[in-house]
């Protein structure tokens, strides 16, 4: 049985870039990691793959940032890329978070977005970039309330 989802997992080109954005930035705290991890090559199903992973925590939210030391592959990511994924951090005050993040830097592609009817009235919800391009959202659900389900 699926009890929960314990990580997410995203590449990143620079380790030391990655952490100033994700601890830095976003505030994530280091749980574990930075060295070398050993077979991973036969883990991912890569031939030759070395490289590093660090855990983070983001809320309650953890994220694996891996950095591929060997091979080094270079591909420009579009939210509309096959196989990407967005990483979506609820949180209680978008307007302070979007303020808070942009004297850190952030740019936000636009927004905020709020649905003001339907099953997803109260949701307000902003897109970003990090560094690497990888696309992640801030997500308040204000007045929210998840539907009754039907048995």
């Amino acid at each position: 049985m699926i009890i929960g989802c314990q990580h997410a997992g995203i590449i990143v080109s620079n380790m030391e870039k990655a952490l100033e954005f994700y601890r830095d930035v976003l505030g994530g705290e280091v749980l574990y990691g930075g060295g070398p991890d050993a077979g991973m090559d036969d883990m991912v199903n890569v031939p030759n793959a070395e490289g590093k992973t660090v855990h983070l925590r983001i809320g309650n939210c953890e994220i694996e940032l891996v950095e591929y030391l060997r091979p080094k592959i270079k591909q420009e990511l579009s939210a509309a890329t096959i196989g990407t994924i967005h990483l979506c951090f609820e949180v209680d005050d978008i307007d302070y978070e979007m303020d808070r993040l942009k004297k850190k830097g952030v740019k936000f592609n636009a927004g905020p977005n709020m649905i003001t009817e339907g099953e997803k009235k109260g949701f307000i919800w902003v897109y970003f970039n990090s560094p690497d391009g990888h696309q992640l959202e801030l997500l308040e659900k204000r007045g929210f309330v998840y539907p009754r389900r039907k048995k």
